[in-house]
């Protein structure tokens, strides 16, 4: 699933570089060996698909700079928010207080907690 989600994306984006579909071809190998082989041999290549190296990655590709958190209240989730993975507690706390989907679901009452949990959720107890 997650390769034909990559398949369709690179295809909306009308990529045609060799080295990335040569990557995920190798990626693919273990999982369709016979339809890798037919698109490792369409790319050019003369050896067999299995004699290749494994692509490396690169980690700074992998860091998020945004974080989508859910916001809940009383533990029952509401709606979401995304905040810089680095922002601070004290401006996630203001920014979903501050949010007007809070001010719904707090109806005028202070907080008596509020609890998050980095990069994942927020939860104010009411």
């Amino acid at each position: 699933s997650a390769f034909m989600i990559c398949v369709n994306e690179l295809t909306s984006l009308k990529c045609n570089k060799r080295s990335i579909l040569t990557d995920l071809t190798i990626c693919l190998s273990p999982f369709a060996p016979h339809i890798s082989e037919e698109l490792w041999n369409k790319l050019g290549n003369e050896t067999t698909i299995f004699d290749a190296q494994w692509p490396t990655y690169n980690e700074e590709y992998l860091k998020e700079d945004v974080l989508s958190y859910a916001i809940s209240f009383n533990g029952k989730t509401r709606f979401t928010l995304d905040f810089r993975a680095d922002a601070p507690r004290e401006e996630i706390e203001k920014s979903v207080l501050g949010h007007p989907n809070s001010q719904k679901w707090l109806n005028g009452k202070a907080p008596r907690k509020i609890i998050i949990v980095p990069g994942k959720i927020v939860n104010v107890v009411i």
